[in-house]
């Protein structure tokens, strides 16, 4: 940027660099080549109150004859048919030109994102990066993106990330989630001309999720889903042909575009990102009472989040309190199913509640289990986790009423604990004869729960079958199995781990090749943004989790000239469509509908195992489908 066009941003707080890019535009349609440096020093020095004349003497290699030339014979043609307006009525008129670019509605006036981070709160609609990629040249990109964001230079920011996010595809054949939702914040940004001359109506929402946790994974799974989403509605909202012809983001732009809107009521979605620490030993949370006092600052409408359901009991307090939605997409405890009815009112939950989820796990096990002995069961789980305790309990009470098949062991309640520990309890149920190890890893609350459950996954395949909770499927598990198949000899067929999920990429139900239309969309998209099965049962409650509320705005907005909603009133309607009325939508995970307390009716359930495929070369998660009848036959 040159020296005069710092100038302009920093004493003027305009964007020059979209009022030039605009002018560009406008230039080639007009038949002239583009600014060259020379008009653009013209046109700041004009803009910071320097006549022809005494540009002419700053620029002291130019005469006042050739500034004037460019001034009438370029630039205020081109000024002109920007303001449309006629050239006569802006010439040497630099008082209303000036006048033009700092009306809001144009878009060129700067207004820098709030500063939102303390020591207590980290959120981020573009000014700073959460998952940072292993390659510094596109950790550069994303910087200096964020750098610019912060400025309010929306366009220069855009350009950045979406430099990032075409290196990280070239690079890596996926794409960052975090940087497609900033490249959708600085869209809606720079754009707001674009907006109003459409009528689109913007909405804000927060997803919290915890980064920190299993090295960033489950923020990205949780991330992809919510990315996807808003970019579709966003791009239905701006109009694909409109984009196309701006050329900025073919790189980003899907073929076939599959739109979610059912009508041409022009919703669009700003992102807020909230790192959540998923700290256990908090006196409370402060990330979610930080944001809940946001909120009305932020015109913040609903939270998608927490990650771990002991996160999600903590914040729902101050959320309910302050008139804001919680839709939560992962946490399953049954805790969150006996909420009192100011809290219910403003909760939903598109995941699969513990109560469901073991119910499930044990009718597999006991479907496709040997009626010559009962077999030997171990449960391993987290004494500290509201939900690792949940889920034992209702395990535990589905074990017993399979009596004659199951007798189980004594429990395993320190798996947060150090590994030894752990180790030495398996010896002991080793010599016991285990036949099964179900594990419940809790939500990350603490550092050693889910690297212990890998660990344990890679022990005794042979002997016996490690079935695990929702928790327990990550990659973490394949990249055990993967190295101990490097020094031992694993038979595919005896590689025993299975786990009990809300969705998987090859689902019979609602999968890339299913029924389930919209399922199948997800996937083809996905697999354009992200790679190849990229997306988790994380990724699609999210999206689903996004998805019930447009339907409610859809509906709100189905009539012309509707105003915004604020959080209090989305959450009226949110409870009166979902659960007064009972509707019914159709999402990635099948149908979604909710009962008084927030849970999801008949919510999905697919038991996968680890599998090898021999196409690839690797080991997947995989969805049995028909149930097979000799996984833990010893």
């Amino acid at each position: 940027m040159c020296q005069e066009c710092q100038q302009v941003v920093e004493q003027l707080n305009i964007n020059v660099d979209l009022f030039f890019e605009d002018l560009n535009r406008i230039s080639e349609k007009l038949g002239f080549t583009k600014l060259e440096e020379l008009d653009k020093k013209i046109i700041c020095q004009s803009l910071l109150g320097h006549s022809p004349q005494e540009i002419a003497n700053l620029l002291a290699n130019f005469p006042y004859q050739t500034i004037r030339d460019r001034l009438s014979k370029r630039i205020y043609g081109a000024i002109a048919e920007l303001m449309q307006v006629e050239q006569k009525q802006i010439a040497r008129n630099w008082t209303r030109i000036i006048n033009f670019i700092l009306n809001p509605h144009n878009g060129y006036k700067l207004n820098p994102a709030p500063q939102l981070n303390s020591d207590n709160f980290q959120g981020s609609f573009g000014r700073q990066i959460f998952l940072y990629p292993p390659n510094q040249e596109i950790v550069q990109f994303q910087i200096k993106g964020t750098q610019l964001y912060q400025r309010g230079l929306y366009y220069q920011a855009l350009l950045c990330f979406l430099e990032a996010w075409e290196q990280e595809k070239k690079i890596y054949g996926r794409g960052n989630p975090e940087v497609l939702i900033y490249i959708n914040n600085c869209l809606l940004e720079y754009k707001q001309a674009r907006l109003q001359e459409r009528n689109i109506k913007t909405y804000t929402l927060a997803v919290v999720a915890p980064f920190h946790h299993n090295q960033g994974h489950v923020a990205n799974e949780i991330l992809r889903g919510v990315a996807q989403i808003q970019l579709q509605i966003n791009l239905q909202s701006f109009d694909m042909n409109y984009l196309k012809r701006q050329g900025i983001l073919d790189t980003v732009l899907p073929n076939p575009f599959f739109p979610l809107s059912r009508m041409d009521n022009r919703i669009a979605l700003r992102i807020l990102i909230v790192n959540d620490p998923n700290n256990l030993y908090d006196p409370y949370n402060q990330t979610a009472e930080n944001l809940a006092n946001l909120a009305p600052q932020l015109n913040l409408i609903a939270v998608l989040g927490h990650y771990s359901s002991e996160m999600t009991k903590k914040a729902l307090s101050f959320y309910s309190r302050n008139g804001l939605i919680l839709i939560n997409s992962s946490s399953t405890s049954n805790e969150l199913s006996h909420l009192s009815v100011d809290k219910s009112s403003s909760f939903f939950r598109l995941t699969t509640q513990d109560s469901v989820n073991a119910a499930q796990l044990i009718r597999y096990l006991a479907e496709t289990g040997s009626a010559a002995s009962p077999k030997k069961v171990a449960i391993i789980y987290n004494k500290n986790s509201s939900y690792s305790t949940s889920y034992k309990t209702t395990i535990k009470k589905h074990l017993d009423r399979h009596s004659e098949q199951f007798v189980t062991l004594k429990e395993c309640d320190y798996i947060s604990e150090h590994y030894y520990q752990v180790k030495d309890y398996l010896e002991n149920i080793r010599q016991e004869g285990v036949d099964i190890i179900i594990i419940v890893p809790d939500g990350g609350i603490e550092p050693n729960s889910l690297n212990n459950a890998a660990l344990i996954s890679r022990l005794n395949l042979k002997n016996c079958l490690v079935a695990g909770s929702a928790t327990f499927y990550q990659e973490n598990v394949l990249h055990w199995i993967h190295e101990q198949s490097q020094y031992s000899s694993i038979n595919p067929d005896e590689c025993r781990i299975i786990a009990c999920i809300p969705w998987h990429w090859n689902s019979e139900r609602n999968g890339c090749n299913s029924s389930n239309l919209l399922a199948q969309h997800f996937c083809k998209l996905g697999t354009q943004l992200w790679g190849d099965e990229n997306l988790t049962w994380r990724s699609a409650t999210a999206f689903d989790s996004v998805l019930i509320l447009l339907r409610v705005l859809e509906q709100h907005h189905s009539q012309d000239n509707q105003p915004l909603l604020n959080s209090q009133s989305l959450l009226e309607r949110m409870d009166l469509y979902f659960k007064r009325q009972g509707r019914v939508e159709a999402g990635v995970t099948g149908n979604i509908e909710f009962d008084r307390s927030g849970d999801r009716i008949e919510p999905p359930a697919e038991i996968v195992a680890v599998k090898w495929s021999a196409q690839q070369q690797k080991w997947k998660w995989t969805p049995l489908g028909t149930y097979a009848s000799n996984l833990y036959v010893r």
